[in-house]
């Protein structure tokens, strides 16, 4: 027989016995769509944060200000006090000027502000950056511009917000001729971010709030207009906070170079940061615990997958075994009428990588579906590959292979005459 015949008639024997055929399958389907669902959520996750990751900069270093359990307070008059803590410009100047593989140093200074549209206020972070911060993040505004050079030059009042702040505020003009409130100052909004440009954990590590909203303005802007210290009120007194920097982004000449740069820097952060009012992050060591993670998840995944399809695979073992017996006349009389041993051999090795391979499709199928259900419920990312289809399938049909040798062999191996008078 050619293998398409014996393909058909391993559909014609399946089909006499739907429902057994089904529940066999169940092991393999489960198995499948299980495997392929893990992939196809695992595969999605790791896009995601190694996109996240990248998009930080692999040759970025990101320093941010920390307020430590015990800052020291320097009380002046008035009733004001003074909290000190975090970067500096001197941290800045002495890293640029110590490491040479550092090819940029970029400062971050933040003022928590309340932007006003009319009546409604909103609660802002305004950002004094330099223009390179945009190239360095790779943050490109959708509309507009980005910050220039002549802007914080001239410490012009321009600045570039998040999609998401227009849509908090209800504005429905063009945001290109708004002229933002930002305290007691306007701002002409010159560039419009996406909205999720980042998120974890790339939000944290720039040191952004997801509940505050990020206007990025010209540093020099910042510091001539705001100043370096964010003054409030509590309890009846007055308590103002000065931090020089929140945040450092430095950039280093090679990808080779950064761990030694990391460690550069922390040594000389150490020194002048007694009290660790810093924390650094560096994207590289992130992506390559990530690297690591997912080959631990390639290594549990086969394992989970073999086990799901073993229990698959030893139920249509005992299912032909079976088959076996009931059939045991017909094979007598195929082997009576020139059937070989090993035409009844293909027979059943045949008729067993089939019931595998539609519990494969099956599984496949039902994988696909969940995912998407999984994924539309969860908000989860998900990525369904081609190689994880193949898999799934190749070792269904594998399965098929291993657990019907033997019963096919066993089929083979009966006596003609004793099979013929069975039953």
């Amino acid at each position: 027989m050619f293998v398409p015949e014996l393909v058909t008639e391993a559909l014609r024997n399946l089909a006499r016995h739907k429902l057994r055929s089904f529940l066999t399958t169940l092991g393999i389907i489960f198995g499948v769509a299980s495997v392929l669902s893990m992939v196809a959520i695992g595969e999605g996750a790791r896009r995601a944060i190694l996109s996240q990751i990248r998009q930080l900069g692999i040759r970025n270093i990101i320093v941010n200000a920390v307020k430590p359990p015990e800052t020291e307070k320097v009380v002046s008059e008035e009733n004001t006090s003074v909290l000190r803590y975090g970067l500096t410009f001197r941290d800045a100047k002495q890293i640029a000027q110590t490491l040479p593989m550092v090819e940029s140093v970029l400062p971050v200074h933040d003022i928590e502000k309340w932007i006003w549209f009319k009546s409604r206020r909103i609660a802002a972070k305004v950002r004094g950056i330099t223009p390179e911060y945009f190239e360095k993040l790779h943050l490109d505004p959708f509309l507009g511009r980005r910050l220039d050079d002549a802007d914080g030059a001239n410490r012009r009042r321009v600045c570039v917000v998040r999609h998401r702040l227009l849509r908090e505020a209800r504005y429905v003009g063009d945001p290109l001729k708004l002229d933002l409130k930002v305290g007691t100052e306007f701002f002409r909004v010159v560039g419009v971010l996406r909205d999720f440009e980042f998120q974890s954990p790339s939000m944290s590590i720039l040191g952004i709030d997801d509940r505050v909203m990020e206007v990025y303005v010209p540093f020099e802007t910042v510091t001539s207009r705001f100043g370096l210290a964010n003054k409030t009120r509590k309890s009846g007194s007055r308590e103002s906070t000065r931090v020089e920097l929140h945040q450092i982004v430095c950039t280093v000449d090679t990808e080779e170079n950064v761990l030694h740069a990391a460690r550069g820097i922390k040594a000389i952060l150490s020194t002048f940061h007694k009290k660790k009012d810093y924390e650094m992050a560096v994207p590289l060591e992130l992506l390559q615990q990530q690297q690591k993670t997912q080959q631990v998840f390639n290594i549990v995944l086969p394992i989970i997958a073999g086990i799901s399809l073993l229990v698959g695979g030893i139920g249509i073992l005992n299912i032909m075994l079976a088959s076996i017996t009931e059939r045991t006349r017909e094979i007598g009389i195929r082997r009576a009428i020139g059937a070989t041993g090993r035409d009844i051999t293909w027979q059943f090795l045949v008729e067993t990588v089939t019931l595998a391979t539609v519990g494969g499709l099956l599984g496949v199928l039902l994988g696909v579906g969940g995912v998407f259900i999984l994924s539309y419920a969860t908000q989860w990312p998900a990525v369904i590959t081609p190689w994880a289809v193949s898999l799934a399938m190749g070792v269904s049909c594998l399965t098929g292979v291993v657990f019907g040798i033997y019963p096919a062999r066993r089929a083979a191996a009966m006596d003609p005459i004793e099979a013929f008078r069975y039953g």
